[in-house]
């Protein structure tokens, strides 16, 4: 991912003189350390795309078995419900256009292609805005079962809709490379430089302050008795609506002195983190220690506990701090793997080769191979070998499919999966299409005009006109981030227990406006000021038509009494929902409930064809008396959240 042009891995952050210290004089110095806060790595922000793509990805997939139950007209929460009972103030979601689950799968569909052509790097601009306007749609459409994680995904779309996030590992990098850079030789193959420019960003310092404020008041609130003596994370474990079987382990098998240091560990790694994020001072290192010890607490939330992607997204969030530093010392680790340096040889007088050159000069991101040309005068490789790659350490060539499955084992971390084109079946088809294209690579030159196309000058310079309307975009853009981050700031401000108990600052209408409409909130209190010290879930009774008493839910006779491991086999999505649900925040949307459950279709462990001549939904809280004694669970509280037929109807 580093370049052997020398010139290409100036770190615009890290000293670069001879002594350890920038030649520059001292104010200059200082500029560079604050501009650390402003300044990002065109690669960091591909390696980004790519990771953040893929976890929206998987955020969609995740959601696909609910879409009758919470995104349409069959499920719990039905347009009407949503649009005239909203959850805020102001509410923004396409999907309150679609009634019926095709209509939804269609729109989930449709945000899958956009995540794809986003991840991928294709008209990623394009494909930037369209992801957040679905993804922020889908998160808007029933907020009842929303959480932290889709929250801070929703902040990351926010931020990088203003990073260039196609400059690097995308294919419009690849495909702008190839139509405005000319390398009419293998020479000019060797001699090009990559794109390692510093990107500047208010949106940068947005990234910075956001991960600052969660890791702030993440820590500032949490000042309760749990923390202080260290059993914050045993009680969180006692949770059985979120501790994963990992979780039930730790809390089963370790001892406590394992759970409090984990504990006072959070609480340390949390209060440090702000610190390491902005500090101006040996910024490389202090981002790596922030990004080892922050991914290391989200693994362990990840692991243990089932709280949605909150954890996976911010680690994702973390490629964003890589500066040119790690991307070196990355790309020495990745040449390693890689095994020894290659040269490609072939035959320059065939543009079909040449083009293949051309884009796989762009592939070989570690600069694994040195390209080269055969003599004009020398011997011609014929049909089948116009391309040899040779190991100039060991004396090794190979050619055809075999060239190709060498070549993709030096990409980065080419060797996890360059192994499938040696396999009998991917190695023919392989062969057979490199036999196609040398015998029909005439044709085909004719076909695309290769040689004249090859032969281009670079792209000239952008005209003044152009220059200023990129000035003009650019100031545009930071003039809304720095709106957005006035939005956010307003809502840090009114939303966070520690500062309003110290200062009243109202908030601007538009200001409101802005964060609900794409659910920016900002306040940041996970398990805070104590871990909960109580559990509770929703136990439907229903009765069926032949007189069984059934729990759609776990499709058995209802339980009311303590809950323990296992028996709660729903997921984060219903979980938070039969939490909300039964509280009196979302008690306006129980009659969407009471519908749903008469209704002849049904999406839990009840088929549809059971049908319901009455319910009750009960609440069932339970707790425990000593976390470091007696940990069975004892009923403490029970209520009715719903019943139909009402007593007043019967």
């Amino acid at each position: 991912m580093a370049d052997d042009d020398p010139k290409s891995r100036v770190d615009p952050i890290a000293p670069s003189g001879k002594d350890g210290r920038h030649p520059q004089s001292g104010m200059d110095m200082t500029r560079r350390r604050f501009a650390a806060w402003f300044e990002a790595d065109p690669r960091a922000l591909g390696l980004f795309r790519i990771f953040f793509g893929l976890l929206c990805l998987w955020d969609v997939a995740r959601r696909v078995p609910y879409i009758t139950l919470f995104y349409s007209n069959k499920g719990v929460l039905t347009n009407h419900y949503g649009l005239f009972r909203q959850p805020s103030e102001y509410v923004f979601s396409l999907m309150y256009n679609l009634s019926r689950p095709n209509e939804v799968a269609i729109f989930f569909g449709f945000t899958a292609i956009c995540l794809i052509f986003y991840t991928l790097g294709l008209y990623t601009r394009v494909f930037q805005f369209l992801v957040a306007i679905c993804m922020w749609s889908i998160h808007g459409r029933n907020t009842i079962i929303e959480n932290g994680g889709d929250v801070v995904l929703n902040i990351w779309l926010l931020w990088t809709l203003f990073l260039p996030l196609g400059r690097r590992f995308s294919l419009d990098a690849l495909r702008l490379g190839l139509r405005n850079e000319s390398e009419p030789d293998a020479a000019a193959l060797n001699a090009r430089e990559r794109d390692t420019r510093p990107v500047w960003s208010l949106a940068m310092f947005a990234v910075l302050c956001q991960l600052s404020v969660i890791y702030f008041f993440n820590t500032v609130h949490k000042g309760g008795r749990t923390w202080q003596d260290g059993t914050a994370l045993a009680w969180v474990l006692e949770q059985d609506r979120i501790a994963t079987p990992f979780g039930q382990w730790v809390q089963d098998a370790l001892p406590m002195a394992f759970t409090q240091a984990l504990s006072w560990g959070t609480l340390v790694i949390e209060g440090i983190a702000p610190l390491l994020l902005l500090t101006p001072f040996a910024v490389v290192w202090s981002r790596r220690a922030a990004i080892l010890l922050l991914s290391g607490l989200h693994l362990g939330i990840f692991l243990m506990t089932d709280v949605g992607l909150f954890s996976p997204t911010m680690m994702v969030s973390y490629l964003l701090l890589l500066t040119p530093r790690d991307f070196d010392a990355l790309s020495r680790g990745l040449r390693r793997l890689a095994g020894p340096p290659l040269e490609a040889t072939y035959d320059g007088g065939v543009a079909l080769l040449h083009r293949f050159a051309r884009l796989g000069a762009r592939l070989d991101a570690l600069g694994m191979v040195r390209w080269t040309q055969a003599q004009a005068d020398g011997p011609q490789p014929g049909a089948g070998a116009a391309f040899v790659l040779t190991e100039p350490s060991t004396g090794r060539a190979f050619t055809g499919a075999d060239a190709v499955a060498r070549f993709a084992a030096a990409l980065p971390l080419g060797r996890t999966w360059a192994w499938a084109l040696a396999i009998p079946g991917p190695k023919h088809a392989v062969g057979a299409v490199l036999r196609r294209l040398t015998r029909d690579r005439a044709a085909l030159e004719v076909e695309y005009d290769l040689p004249a196309r090859d032969a281009l000058p670079p792209a000239p310079p952008p005209t003044p006109a152009a220059l200023r309307r990129r000035r003009l975009g650019f100031l545009a853009a930071q003039a809304i981030a720095a709106t957005f981050m006035v939005a956010l700031t307003s809502q840090v401000l009114i939303e966070n227990r520690f500062v309003r108990s110290r200062i009243a600052v109202p908030q601007p209408q538009w200001c409101k406006a802005l964060v609900q409409y794409g659910r920016f909130f900002q306040g940041w209190g996970m398990f805070a000021p104590n871990a909960p010290m109580s559990d509770g879930w929703i136990v439907i009774d229903a009765e069926l038509a032949d007189g069984r008493h059934v729990d759609p839910q776990t499709g058995r006779e209802p339980v009311f009494g303590p809950a323990t491991y296992g028996q709660m086999d729903w997921d984060q999505f219903w979980g938070s929902y039969s939490m909300r649900i039964a509280s009196g925040g979302s008690a306006h949307h129980r009659q969407a409930l009471i519908d749903w459950l008469r209704a002849p279709v049904r999406h839990l462990k009840l088929p549809a064809s059971e049908k319901i001549v009455a319910f009750k939904v009960e609440w069932i809280g339970d707790r425990i008396e000593d976390i470091r004694g007696d940990r069975t669970p004892k009923v403490f509280e029970r209520y009715t959240v719903v019943e139909w037929p009402s007593r007043r109807g019967r």
